[in-house]
């Protein structure tokens, strides 16, 4: 959640926050009263109806997504990513790059303690450094990869020592991956999977691997630093076998919080309706959902080809009917970031027509078989999938549907001759340099190899010297290229919300966003 009272600068070489700590505990009675005059009940469980991932150690998850809403009740970051996309204070208070970009120093915040009573301090910030650096081929240490070396500078300050001038180290220390802090007395313990140790409001009860965890609110004077964080008494996540499971436990009240991936109020409406259940809309999400497309595959390295597939699909409808809690996306760009331009949601208008004419152009007036289009394995999509499939039908494009598993997917899509892929369009980071990355370079998604002239667009953007004005105009000169060359047809952007009873609170006051999933630390339950 948002901690300080003033958002992190992002100009110049300066990116900071400013807050003070606070060693305030939060409430545990049920009499107290919320700043919006709700009663808290400081005796309830929230049951919260979530995957669960098989560990809780950072150097064990394989992304940062799963680990977020398994593990945030017990682990703080080191930096949070507000819901306006921009950098906020957590247990660092202020950081500041070097003239030339090679540092960067962390003010921390004091006065926090670890449940097992180890302060936080800068030495447990090396030892949590260092230790995902040598964690061999994970997660955390690819994401800390530009970090040459950390030095503590004294109990409250640490430096971190770059090998090249970047921004994506704030990604990195933001990460529910490297960015969480863990108890150095707990680094090396073999059960730190099933029992972590961290500077949040609780402290594990219960964890049954990719089942159901459990944990209880910090007792230890002064523990919670965050006072409005740790209202209920226990937070318990559970896994649901599917969709429909996690609607019939919201209904009947066994979870007291659900995802809503679609956003289809339907299932609801009567609950809805009556106050018994709420539902809330992650509108600041950066998730963003469309098709990938080969340039590669004949006769997609046409331009022409890949414009009129852009032309050809009615996202309006697709959204209206299947994602209505989403919105139309036609740049392969999210509009928090910088170098998003409204203007550009006009280049791809629905038009048939025009798709045809596109077509006949190219020399396919008559359309042309299309192929096989990959589709994520993920709740909604395979009808989005259909209606696609439909709309390119309509002007002579006839393309096969394979839904797959999203690991299962990604490979194949980075070795298969595939000429089309429905799937994310995002990574779980507010960082320009590395959505361009992902998007346009990264040989995962770019299989055959990035354009020459986009990779010469993208570079420097991660220079920490540029002012918002600056990185945003030259990333507008990418997302601009990458538009006009049609590399992609995005759908939409958005990643639906939670519905919840009508007793939750704190839905409307959530963070980490970016990556489709929210930090649920100042959600409690009303009398």
């Amino acid at each position: 959640m948002v901690i300080a009272v003033c958002a992190a600068l992002a100009t110049g070489t300066l990116l900071a926050g400013c807050g003070g700590a606070s060693s305030s505990s939060s409430s545990s009675s049920s009499s107290a009263a919320t700043g919006g005059g709700d009663t808290v009940d400081g005796t309830a469980t929230l049951d919260i109806a979530m995957p669960v991932a098989q560990s809780l150690d950072p150097r064990q998850a394989p992304e940062p997504g799963q680990l977020l809403i398994s593990a945030w009740p017990v682990y703080d970051r080191l930096i949070q990513v507000g819901p306006d996309a921009r950098y906020q204070p957590m247990l660092a208070t202020k950081w500041e790059f070097s003239s030339d970009g090679t540092t960067l120093t962390l003010t921390l915040r004091q006065g926090v303690t670890f449940s097992d009573g180890t302060p936080f301090d800068a030495e447990a910030v090396k030892a949590n450094l260092d230790a995902y650096q040598k964690a061999d081929k994970t997660a955390v240490q690819a994401s800390l990869a530009d970090v040459a070396g950390v030095t503590v500078l004294s109990g409250d300050t640490v430096e971190l020592q770059l090998k090249k001038a970047s921004t994506t180290v704030l990604s990195a220390l933001s990460s529910t991956l490297s960015g969480i802090m863990v108890s150095p007395k707990a680094l090396n313990s073999p059960d730190l999977a099933g029992h972590p140790v961290g500077t949040g409001a609780y402290v594990i009860e219960s964890f049954k691997p990719g089942q159901s965890v459990v944990y209880k609110r910090r007792t230890d004077e002064g523990g919670i630093w965050d006072p409005k964080t740790g209202k209920p008494a226990e937070v318990a996540i559970t896994s649901y076998s599917s969709s429909e499971a996690m609607e019939n436990a919201v209904k009947s009240g066994q979870a007291d919080v659900i995802t809503w991936s679609a956003g289809d109020k339907k299932p609801f409406q009567s609950q809805l309706d009556s106050g018994q259940l709420q539902a809330h809309v992650l509108t600041q999400s950066t998730n963003t959902v469309g098709l990938n497309i080969k340039p590669s595959v004949k006769p997609y390295d046409d331009v022409k080809v890949r414009q009129a597939i852009n032309h050809a699909i009615n996202r309006q409808a697709i959204v209206e009917a299947l994602q209505p809690a989403n919105r139309p996306r036609v740049q392969p760009w999210p509009e928090q970031l910088p170098g998003f331009d409204s203007a550009r949601e006009g280049a791809y208008p629905y038009d048939p027509a025009k798709a045809k004419e596109l077509l006949a152009q190219a020399g396919h007036p008559d359309g042309f078989d299309g192929g096989e289009m990959l589709v994520a394995q993920v709740p909604g999509f395979s009808a989005v999938a259909e209606a696609v499939q439909a709309d390119l039908a309509a002007v002579g494009i006839k393309i096969q549907v394979r839904v797959m598993d999203i690991y299962s997917l990604v490979t194949e899509w980075a070795k298969a001759p595939n000429p089309l892929e429905l799937m994310y369009m995002n990574t779980s980071s507010i960082d320009a340099y590395s959505w361009l990355q992902r998007l346009f370079v990264n040989p995962l998604w770019r299989p055959a190899g990035a354009d020459p002239e986009l990779v010469k667009l993208t570079e420097g953007v991660d220079d920490p010297a540029l002012t918002d004005e600056q990185r945003a105009e030259k990333v507008g000169r990418a997302v601009a290229y990458a538009t006009d060359n049609a590399l992609y047809a995005p759908l939409w952007q958005g990643s639906g919300g939670y519905v919840a009873t009508g007793k939750v609170r704190g839905l409307d006051d959530v963070a980490s966003v970016h990556g489709g999933v929210a930090d649920l630390r100042n959600t409690y339950l009303a009398q």
